[in-house]
């Protein structure tokens, strides 16, 4: 699978910011900021939150007037207005905590995540890279939003080396290892992004996220069965099965897509990915987009429940 690969409905799929983790995205390689319309959209009815009948707020503004170089009251000012739902005003006390703190760690990691979490994602990595430039290694966790940054920007060569880099500052955390692993699948490198992802579970046997992506990678390498037992450890066989669908769609396997779509449609009829997977296959094959009867669903769900159970057990041997 090359550098382009984007699978069509993966329902184990997320990017979290708060936690520098990546996960395969639901249902593109952009991020959506499902957020932000909603922010605006409460602004109005938010201001009242901030204005004089907010005390928390109203003391922490005589705090930042008293004095311009609190550093503790206007971050916490910050953090309350980003809580309001008011990020413009949030955004606005961070960059001039960072422009009257520049060496403050904590200052240029916020500063850069409410950029990003607004959609401004070049103006969070000048953030970062900015820091980084006066404080070169100076933290793992910025270089590694760093890198998170340049894989959301489509940048792989960069986004690798930032994950490498924060990898040497600090190669036992479970969540770096999975960083690199989703860049180097975004790349099409899925045997070495397995590898990755396996480091990732050694460190954290509950990192379900790497559980996660390192079935998207056993997929891209065609080992659906070892795929379909890492789907499984987080989440149901529907969403196992579907997950499977998407990658053989995106390969261009419809056929095999399609027996797929059947087998999570058996365990769960209603389950809206399949269904949208189902759907998208019909507009690839130009077959009609049939959902198969309760009875044949069913039948179909309880065989290959079965046949993974011998495979288990034959595996365990």
């Amino acid at each position: 699978m090359g550098p382009s690969m984007a699978f069509p409905m993966l329902v184990v799929c997320l990017l979290s910011c708060a936690s520098c983790t990546h996960q395969v995205q639901t249902t593109s390689r952009g991020v959506s900021q499902p957020g932000v319309p909603a922010v605006k959209a409460r602004r109005l009815e938010n201001a009242a939150d901030a204005g004089d009948g907010d005390l928390e707020a109203r003391s922490l503004r005589g705090r930042v007037a008293a004095n311009a170089d609190d550093l503790d009251a206007r971050m916490a000012l910050a953090q309350l207005y980003s809580r309001r739902g008011l990020p413009d005003l949030a955004l606005e006390h961070y960059r001039l905590a960072a422009a009257r703190f520049p060496d403050s760690l904590g200052t240029a990691r916020a500063l850069a995540q409410t950029l990003r979490e607004m959609g401004e994602t070049a103006q969070a990595l000048r953030a970062v890279q900015e820091f980084l430039t006066r404080h070169p290694g100076a933290s793992w966790e910025l270089l590694s939003l760093e890198g998170i940054l340049e894989d959301e920007l489509g940048r792989w060569a960069p986004a690798e080396a930032a994950h490498r880099a924060a990898l040497a500052l600090n190669p036992g955390h479970s969540a770096l290892h999975n960083n690199l692993g989703y860049n180097l699948l975004l790349q099409g490198q899925a045997e070495a992004a397995a590898a990755e992802f396996r480091r990732a579970i050694e460190i954290d046997p509950r990192a379900q996220i790497a559980h996660n992506n390192l079935g998207a990678a056993l997929a891209a390498q065609s080992h659906a069965g070892e795929a379909l037992a890492e789907w499984q450890r987080s989440g149901d066989p529907a969403t196992a099965h579907n997950n499977l669908a998407a990658v053989l769609m995106e390969q261009g396997h419809y056929a095999e897509a399609r027996a797929e779509l059947e087998t999570a449609l058996g365990y769960r009829r209603n389950f809206p990915a399949a269904l949208a997977n189902l759907k998208l296959v019909a507009e690839k094959d130009g077959r009609p987009a049939v959902v198969p009867s309760k009875r044949s669903a069913s039948k179909r769900a309880k065989t290959v429940g079965v046949a993974a159970s011998v495979a288990g057990a034959a595996g365990g041997k």
